[in-house]
């Protein structure tokens, strides 16, 4: 089986068992830790600017490709957020490796952390997998919501030669962009939720499978919701600043996150191996 439940110990820590045997205790934490995260973020990004100027370009270039996208196809701009949102933690991942590879005082390369699932790849496999089921609810929900809400064929008054505009110029096109909103909110939280500790764990530890990590990730978020949430704010505001600059602040925003979500994830999880 998975994760056993929680057993908190005192107010800071809390006690979680893999299969295999794996102690893991999860740490409360403080508003002021995010700070501390970012940082070291920063001073991660000072170390590394190669690798982190190559991450930032990636993510700039899909926000570039997802504003043409909106664009010419603005009906179907939930797909694109919802493949965006669910993306996002796996290009991480080469930020993740490289921050492990700093604190451990080696030099990471560009190569290595292009690959950094390598070793474990039936877990990301299995991570992966639970993404896209996860993509592709979100994505045919959203039609089923609007057609009962609005009707079936409110958006067909929508031009869509005006782009996101046109969603703008009648009352269902404004309604359907609060749905869109609302809808892409509780995706990325949940989303955030199980994966905000999933892949630097898998990575640091070899003994935990795919869904036990996720199990604990939701945990970790439950146990510490004002700084989750907080924290989650925090790259939330910081990815729509990248994204409105029409992707320039990616290049700061996406390895600063990538590192800094590493340190909490140091911070939130001390792993005791198996006896």
């Amino acid at each position: 089986m998975p994760i056993n439940k929680a057993i908190p110990t005192n107010e800071q820590e809390h006690d979680h068992y893999t299969e295999a045997g794996e102690h893991i205790i999860s740490h409360d934490v403080q508003l002021s830790h995010i700070g501390h995260w970012l940082k070291k973020g920063w001073l991660d990004m000072a170390h590394a600017p190669g690798i982190s100027l190559f991450y930032g370009l990636v993510m700039a270039l899909s926000v570039v490709m997802m504003f043409f996208a909106v664009q010419y196809q603005p009906i179907q701009m939930l797909t694109i957020a919802v493949v965006f949102i669910v993306l996002s933690p796996f290009l991480a991942t080469g930020l993740y490796y490289t921050a492990h590879k700093l604190e451990r005082g080696k030099k990471p390369s560009l190569a290595s952390s292009m690959v950094a699932w390598k070793g474990k790849k039936s877990n990301f496999g299995l991570f992966a997998i639970c993404l896209v089921i996860i993509a592709a609810i979100g994505i045919n929900a959203m039609p089923f919501v609007v057609a009962i809400v609005l009707g079936a064929s409110s958006l067909l008054i929508v031009d869509s030669s005006m782009g996101v505009t046109g969603f703008l110029a009648t009352p269902e096109g404004l309604a359907f962009l609060i749905f869109f909103v609302g809808h892409s909110v509780i995706i990325a939280a949940f989303v955030f939720a199980i994966s905000v500790v999933t892949i630097p764990l898998l990575l640091r530890d070899n003994h935990i499978g795919a869904i036990s990590a996720m199990i604990l990730s939701f945990k970790i978020v439950v146990n510490n919701k004002l700084v989750m949430t907080a924290w989650a704010l925090v790259i939330g505001f910081m990815l729509i600043v990248g994204i409105m600059s029409l992707g320039l602040g990616m290049l700061i925003v996406m390895p600063l996150l990538g590192y800094a979500s590493w340190h909490a994830v140091n911070d939130l999880v001390e792993i005791h191996k198996a006896a």
